[in-house]
């Protein structure tokens, strides 16, 4: 299982504090928390918060759910929703806590497995946020000009990793392929499914034989019970109409193969999304000013000019 480093897991002191499983706890060393338990079981941790600056600082805390990542790996649901897997299986005792200056504060929590959970690996998260470090970045314009303001919020989360007895087996399965038009280009998204009970990575090509393209496929661990649609960039100018793909990847170390082949449609609303996402700008960016771009290539021809000119004054011999 790929997991983040404990350093990495555990915060940096650039935020101004630290989270980490209290000392002593299972596997507190690796920086997450990760523990074996029975179907039914309560398990007790707790979590362990450190300032490290002369300031008050309030943390608030949420539990979340573990996902695949777009390329596999681990990502974890927002902080603002209901956690509906292993995130609500995790029951805070506080979630937001004063943390005084230099010191620290603890947070025990209970992880409440179900009776009808499946065996293998099951994962989730504790997230961990300072509300007042949020910067607030954006601009502004007058008129019909649209306003932008971005908020910014670091968020760590310690992953919560509980293995239930049983098998734990990997299984990959592609379910189909789709075109979606994107800001770059067209994309064929690869659809994968997780239905296993243990998580793994892989490595395979996606191809589409009559286009003579082929692309490479790296996946990241993808977790038991999740799905993930792997982009793949295709073209920039594909022409409407059903094409036939081919999609084999190789996991579990190599010892399984998940295959899929079947046509996609490129529909005409998704090549018109994608002519006014690639081509509409530069035209509407150029139309206006033919002129700039003639007195450029002028500027460039009469610069050029001077100093050939120059240059012959400076070959004529002088004059006796």
């Amino acid at each position: 299982v790929l997991l983040p480093a404990a350093a990495v897991a555990a915060g940096s002191t650039s935020t101004g504090f630290e989270a980490r499983p209290l000392p002593g706890s299972p596997n507190a060393e690796l920086g997450f928390f990760k523990f074996d338990a029975d179907p039914g079981a309560e398990v007790a941790q707790t979590l362990l918060l450190i300032n490290r600056t002369d300031k008050v600082k309030t943390i608030r805390l949420a539990a979340c759910d573990g996902a695949s990542a777009v390329f596999g790996g681990v990502a974890y649901t927002e902080s603002g929703k209901a956690p509906k897997v292993v995130g609500s299986w995790v029951e805070l005792s506080q979630t937001s806590v004063d943390v005084p200056p230099g010191g620290t504060a603890e947070v025990p929590f209970v992880v409440r497995v179900p009776a009808e959970v499946t065996s293998g690996v099951h994962l989730g998260g504790v997230a961990i946020w300072e509300p007042a470090a949020a910067t607030t970045s954006g601009s502004s314009g007058g008129g019909d000009k649209a306003t932008t303001k971005i908020t910014m919020v670091t968020r760590m989360v310690l992953t919560v990793l509980v293995t239930t007895p049983g098998p734990a087996v990997p299984d990959l399965k592609i379910t189909g392929v789709k075109a979606e038009a994107r800001p770059d280009g067209m994309y064929v998204l690869v659809a994968i499914d997780s239905d296993g009970t243990a998580p793994t990575s892989g490595t395979g090509t996606l191809s589409v034989p009559d286009q003579n393209f082929t692309a490479d496929i790296s996946l990241g661990d993808m977790i038991p019970q999740s799905s993930t649609d792997y982009p793949v960039m295709w073209k920039t100018d594909p022409a409407e109409g059903t094409y036939q793909a081919q999609v084999e990847i190789k996991y579990a170390d190599g010892a399984k193969t998940a295959t899929w082949s079947g046509p996609y449609t490129v529909a005409s609303t998704e090549t018109k999304a994608l002519a006014d996402r690639l081509v509409t700008p530069g035209k509407a960016a150029g139309a206006g000013t033919p002129w700039l771009i003639y007195g450029l290539i002028g500027g460039l021809v009469l610069i050029v000019l001077v100093m050939g000119v120059a240059l012959l004054r400076r070959r004529r011999p002088e004059p006796r």
